[in-house]
């Protein structure tokens, strides 16, 4: 059987494409699938995640030129049952080499078409907008992923994302699927829930269940250079990627079952778990440990992505601001607390006040 091959694609940069690939691919590993992770990104993060230097000979810039097999740049990673086309330094580059190429939309089609790729997935993370590279991605793919963060200009490039998907299903690619749109990065603040409601009720069932909270964790396991299932595998941002993954695998259950294919299930949750485990203590004296400076560097991007440029008391107002919306109970006892505050220092100030100035002009204090 061929591979289940998934694009993960945003035309907007900066909405966890790389995290969501990379976690996805840990997942489906330690759930007993064998994967393979496409880089098409030139800055090569996904290889980063998985323990390969961009630095290496060949890559997948040397399969779209024809200078390599595909056993000559498929490479296993630090992780049981993953491996990895990775990217390289030469990759930047790729855009013009392949406007010189005919059929240059189908290039990676070819490719994959002439290998029998003993896999049961191949994920493909792919760069921003609508370049060449992504339009490979999505002509290769059997089904597509929408990484979205829930802020206004995630949204417009949500809106953006459709009609380019729309525009390779018509012209390259019939059979593409839109898998699901997954939420990334999520605050669970009265915006992003807003946000959020708006996306679910145009695309209903395409979104996921699942929601990828904002968590520290994850940025902590980019500058160590790891998937944050293996670096932290019990941390909020690990078991919502779980969840993600066990999801996504259902869908893939359901979808195979049309075409009468018969997808065993995947293992109990805690199996996985303890297999993310094992990778973290066996592994774990080759881990980089995380640089405080690239995690303060990490934080305020995140930061800035989400909340523009505000300042942190700005957004401690706003997130004040937020916290009473949503929980009026106790908007209300603060206003009472402050009333009866008020009273009291009234009332003491007051007496304060008849006694000074009453020894002065001689008025009776109150018996």
């Amino acid at each position: 059987m061929n591979p289940y091959v998934v694009a993960v694609f945003n035309q907007k940069g900066g909405i966890s494409k790389t995290t969501t690939s990379t976690n996805l691919a840990v997942c489906l590993a330690a759930a007993g699938r064998s994967v393979i992770v496409i880089d098409l990104d030139s800055q090569g993060d996904s290889t980063k995640s998985l323990g390969i230097e961009p630095t290496i000979k060949r890559g997948i810039y040397d399969l779209f030129i024809g200078a390599a097999e595909m056993s000559e740049v498929l490479i296993p990673t630090q992780f049981d049952n993953v491996r990895i086309l990775p990217s390289t330094y030469s990759l930047a580059g790729i855009e013009i080499k392949l406007s010189e190429l005919k059929d240059s939309q189908r290039t990676l089609v070819n490719i994959l078409s002439l290998d029998a790729l003993d896999s049961d997935f191949v994920i493909i993370d792919c760069p921003p907008a609508l370049g060449i590279l992504p339009i490979n991605a999505l002509a290769a793919s059997n089904a597509v992923i929408i990484p979205v963060t829930a802020t206004p200009y995630a949204n417009d490039g949500l809106l953006r994302t459709l009609p380019s998907i729309k525009y390779i299903q018509e012209s390259l690619n019939k059979n593409l699927l839109l898998q699901g749109v997954l939420f990334t990065i999520n605050d669970r603040n009265k915006t992003n829930r807003k946000i959020n409601a708006l996306i679910r009720s145009r695309l209903g069932g395409t979104v996921y269940r699942s929601e990828i909270p904002r968590d520290i964790m994850v940025i902590e396991a980019a500058s160590a250079r790891l998937p944050v299932c293996v670096y932290a595998p019990k941390s909020p941002g690990a078991l919502a990627h779980l969840d993600f993954a066990l999801e996504f695998m259902d869908r893939h259950r359901d979808i195979a079952r049309k075409i009468n294919l018969d997808i065993p299930p995947p293992p109990d949750k805690d199996v996985i778990i303890d297999a993310l485990h094992r990778w973290r203590d066996g592994h774990a004296a080759n881990f980089n440990k995380p640089d405080d400076f690239n995690v303060r560097e990490g934080r305020a991007k995140l930061d800035r992505m989400l909340y523009g440029e505000h300042t942190a008391m700005e957004r401690a107002h706003l997130a004040l601001i937020h916290f009473f919306i949503e929980h009026r109970a106790w908007l209300l006892a603060l206003i009472l607390l402050l009333l009866i505050t008020t009273g009291l220092l009234l009332t003491v100030g007051f007496s304060s006040l008849r006694s000074i100035f009453g020894d002065f002009w001689n008025i009776p204090n109150s018996p």
